[in-house]
């Protein structure tokens, strides 16, 4: 019988699924727990959107912390990256045409410019 055995995360894709998957489960976190308190600061009354999307980044979270694991975490990076970059666009679409307050556009802008920052850094990582 052979035994499974994961490679430890040193490699910078492995380091950089794994910065992002935190960074994604304390986001999510936040958003699925205090979902109410999150929709108000953004100006919205969709609790339900604002926990909905909060649960997803956990379980995602989990996925990328997974993924940086494997013998596929340079691939699993690119991949994320590319999700990153849909996220940022997503979020300056989301910020620019829903109905939020100045400072839930402000906010939901700035996420997106900083998880496009940390695409472009995956991105550059997953080529080495």
């Amino acid at each position: 019988m052979t035994a499974l055995t994961l490679p430890p995360a040193r490699t910078a894709p492995a380091r950089l699924l794994q910065l992002d998957g935190v960074l994604c489960a304390a986001m999510g976190l936040v958003m699925a727990v205090a979902a109410g308190p999150v929709a108000e600061l953004l100006g919205t009354d969709a609790t339900g959107v604002v926990r909905a999307v909060g649960i997803a980044l956990v379980v995602y979270a989990v996925g990328l912390v997974v993924s940086s694991l494997t013998r596929w975490a340079r691939a699993a990076l690119r991949a994320a990256a590319i999700g990153n970059l849909g996220w940022e666009v997503a979020s300056l679409a989301v910020a620019a045409f829903a109905d939020l307050s100045t400072a839930g556009r402000v906010l939901v802008a700035a996420q997106g410019l900083a998880v496009g920052a940390l695409a472009l850094v995956q991105l550059r990582a997953g080529r080495r």
